[in-house]
């Protein structure tokens, strides 16, 4: 809320944590910028970071080895700065995303 100025459109899913009393609490504290959608339950393909998530783990972990737990963390940690770096990588999930709803729709 801090970052951005205009209005905000928070997608939560079925996690337990988005009902706890601080998420409830900030959620009610910021009505007036912030609208709440849930998804479906166990709705995964509707759920971008689950794509991000694939791709993460495409990147940063299949097929490798890691001497120490660190190693791991530092490779998915870098593959989370690429997506930092370059939006394009994010915006490509969404993109797909789309495209594949359209197909349904």
């Amino acid at each position: 809320m801090a970052y951005y100025e205009g209005k905000i459109i928070l997608i939560e899913d079925g996690a337990p944590y988005h009902g706890s009393s601080v998420v409830k609490e900030f959620k009610q504290a910021n009505t007036r910028r912030l609208t709440v959608e849930r998804l479906p339950a166990f709705s995964l393909d509707f759920n971008p970071i689950e794509k991000l998530w694939k791709n993460t783990k495409r990147v940063s972990t299949h097929m490798m080895y890691f001497k120490t737990f660190e190693g791991l963390h530092d490779s998915v940690v870098q593959t989370f700065n690429s997506y930092m770096q370059d939006a394009s990588k994010v915006i490509c999930v969404m993109q797909k995303m789309r495209e594949d709803f359209a197909i349904v729709a």
